[in-house]
């Protein structure tokens, strides 16, 4: 055995103390034994350690050296000792001295394992024990062991737990600071066993709207595996209040079955309502699949769910408060637009609404924005979303001369002005030579760019009032290659009609402005502002009633491109479809025409017009019923322009909003999706008159 380092043999001690660790011992913390004489201090002092006198090497007086003590155990180890007068100083590691002491851990000598044998079936486990021993046969405590298999195909071994994995013999060991002990043979027989009978679920549908007082049904599919061949139950959980489904069992032989969940004829719509199905068998662990059921109403009643009752009404300000348009986020979230009046004069007012009519708190201050431009009357009449969140309001607002001119803002999805559009947010245009300009109608393209609609009127013009449009690009500057500087004025008829714009939309890259005022108009605008001559007459259709009484109010786009125009003719109800290149549809209505007497002894009118996904075409409006009370109407059409018998009655729904016989009158329409139900409900949006005004929503079933 070498000495340590900074120590050399036979050297004087006065040379060679200063460089010997003092106490010095290799390995763990060295331990101060104790100093005694030569002649019998060493004896006594291991001996009361080990039991036993060890022998001990010698050297000459004033000298340090190493050496190594024997013990009686038959280990050696290295010691240091300095002999000044006759004094012996002893270091040495407790481990080597002792078990059990206050120095480092026991060595181990030996590793046993208990069962020395053992035997498992494929699949099965079996544990063994590990035992380490020091040199006096004592267990060592705390071991961390190393387990392997001398056969990872038959046997594998993770912290004694053996798993048979082939029919074979494994012998499986455990080691720990180099030593390594007998293995244990294990053996595993047998053959890998089937996992245990299961089987899938697959269903027809994840959602299942119910109409209160009937039935609807979903397929449940089985699919049996592993040998299990037993019957299956299949249960629901979590249905919504007033609908239950009897539990069905699908016997041994039996692949699929219908379940039929009911809703009373007096049960709550729902809210769309998560549903636990669940597949139970003896001998097989339970499947379970998520669904949605909700329980809706039929075709044209009031959605309950929102709002109160299927109504929303709020009181914007203290005053009048006259809503105009709506648009539907992709969230299904609501913003209206119209005015409100302050202590000034009107603003325009945007307010949003959660998916189920509640004000929306994230927007504006608690869901309401109202927005000044002059100090003066400011009404807001179209709305449209942005592809970013953003929200463009335009309308007419009034200058400091008490002239209406187009006036656009811009919101931040939060409510706030975008202040990189126009001047902080706004936008004021005029149109020259015009006494009064405005805006009623918006629509923004792919590319970013914002159109206005609306009328110009012009003093020396012999139609006196004309469609206008403007468009602006995405920062609010008027768009130069548009038009003539970005604004182009169309006479639509001969004469001192007034003509405006009151909707657009885009067709195939094309601009639609529809309006009137004596018949139902519409012209086409190619990308540059140019009349399209390939639509109707030159760009322009009119005198769809012959010069009846007439106006359009809005216009939808069907799958087909077709256009949709709602409004009134003779004070009833009307709805013209025209093909993709202004002809009428006679395949729609009577000849592509379609006049509706929602009351045919009294007024009536469509505001707004959607298209559902599978062609029906949804009208919103108003209809006198007694003396001046007006009330909500929703009117729907087949694709075919029919009155659509299954949808409220006879195709109409009238919704009375305001209390007893005060007026109320729907001014827009919007189609809310909602793809948990799934469907597409339809929200009116109107005014109520009580002691002021407010906006009033109602939402319908479709």
């Amino acid at each position: 055995m070498g000495a340590p380092a900074g120590v050399s043999r036979g050297r004087p001690a006065a040379e060679q103390f200063r460089k010997i660790p003092s106490p010095w011992v290799p390995g763990p913390a060295p331990v101060r034994v104790g100093s005694a004489r030569v002649s019998r201090t060493p004896t006594r002092l291991l001996k009361e350690r080990e039991g036993k006198p060890p022998s001990l090497s010698k050297s000459r007086p004033n000298q340090a050296v190493w050496s190594t003590v024997s013990l009686p155990n038959g280990k050696e180890t290295p010691m240091t000792r300095r002999l000044t007068f006759s004094t012996l100083l002893l270091t040495a590691l407790l481990s080597a001295c002792t078990t059990g002491g206050t120095g480092g851990p026991p060595s181990i000598k030996s590793i046993e394992l208990t069962p020395a044998s053992a035997s498992v079936g494929v699949g099965g486990t079996v544990t063994l024990s590990a035992t380490a021993r020091d040199g006096q046969g004592k267990v060592v405590p705390n071991v961390a062991f190393l387990w392997k298999s001398s056969s990872e195909t038959v046997a594998k071994v993770a912290g004694g737990v053996v798993t048979g994995l082939s029919a074979g013999m494994a012998g499986i060991t455990a080691s720990a600071d180099g030593v390594t002990g007998p293995a244990a043979n294990v053996t595993v027989t047998g053959t890998q066993p089937q996992p245990n009978g299961n089987f899938d679920l697959n269903l027809s549908g994840d959602k299942l709207p119910i109409v209160t007082g009937t039935a609807a049904s979903l397929t449940v599919n089985v699919t049996r595996k592993n040998g299990f061949t037993g019957a299956v139950t299949l249960s629901l959980g979590g249905l919504p209040d007033g609908a239950s489904a009897a539990p069905i069992t699908l016997a041994p032989d039996q692949a699929s079955a219908t379940v039929t969940v009911g809703a009373a004829a007096n049960a709550p719509h729902s809210q769309p309502t998560a549903v636990t199905l669940s597949a139970a068998a003896t001998g097989a662990a339970t499947v379970m699949k998520a669904l949605t059921v909700t329980v809706r109403g039929p075709a044209g009643s009031l959605d309950t769910t929102f709002g109160a009752g299927g109504i929303a009404v709020t009181p914007v300000g203290a005053g009048e408060d006259v809503p105009y348009a709506v648009a539907a986020q992709p969230d299904g979230g609501l913003t209206v637009v119209g005015s409100s009046a302050s202590n000034v004069s009107d603003d325009f007012t945007v307010v949003r609404y959660t998916r189920d009519g509640a004000l929306d708190a994230t927007f504006g201050s608690g869901g309401k924005v109202s927005i000044d431009f002059a100090g003066k009357a400011d009404i807001a009449r179209a709305v449209a979303h942005q592809s970013d969140g953003k929200i463009v309001v335009v309308g007419g607002v009034t200058n400091a001369g008490n002239e209406e001119r187009f006036g656009v803002a811009r919101l931040n999805a939060n409510g706030t002005l975008d202040s990189s559009f126009g001047q902080g947010g706004k936008v004021v245009t005029a149109f020259a030579g015009s006494g009064a300009d405005r805006a009623s109608a918006v629509l923004v393209q792919p590319d970013g760019s914002i159109v206005v609609g609306g009328h110009a009127s012009l003093s020396s013009s012999a139609s006196g009032m004309d469609f206008a449009l403007a468009r602006y690009t995405a920062v609010g500057v008027l768009d130069a290659s548009f038009g003539n500087g970005g604004q182009v004025i169309t006479a639509m008829t001969p004469g001192g009609a007034a003509d405006a714009v009151h909707a657009l939309a885009l067709q195939g890259g094309k601009i639609i402005a529809a309006g009137g005022e004596g018949d139902f108009k519409a012209a086409r605008y190619t990308a540059s502002g140019t009349l399209d001559a390939s639509f109707g007459t030159g760009g322009k259709v009119s005198s769809v009633f012959g010069g009846s009484v007439a106006t359009v109010s809005g216009i939808a786009l069907d799958a087909q491109n077709r256009l949709v125009l709602a409004g009134q003719s003779q004070n009833d109800t009307a709805a013209v479809r025209l093909s993709e290149n202004g002809a009428l549809d006679t395949t729609f209505g009577d000849g592509g025409k379609k006049i509706i007497a929602v009351n045919p002894d009294n007024w009536d009118a469509a505001q707004g017009v959607s298209v559902q996904a599978d062609g029906k075409v949804v009208l919103g409006g108003w209809v006198y019923g007694v003396g001046s009370q007006s009330n909500f109407a929703v009117t729907r059409l087949n694709a075919g322009g029919q009155l659509d018998t299954g949808f409220g009655q006879g195709g109409t729904t009238v919704t009375p909003v305001a209390p007893g016989v005060k007026p109320d009158e729907v001014r827009a329409l919007a189609l809310q999706t909602d793809d948990r139900i799934p469907a597409t409900r339809i929200v009116a949006v109107g005014v109520r008159n009580d002691s002021n005004q407010d906006f009033a929503l109602t939402r319908y079933w479709p």
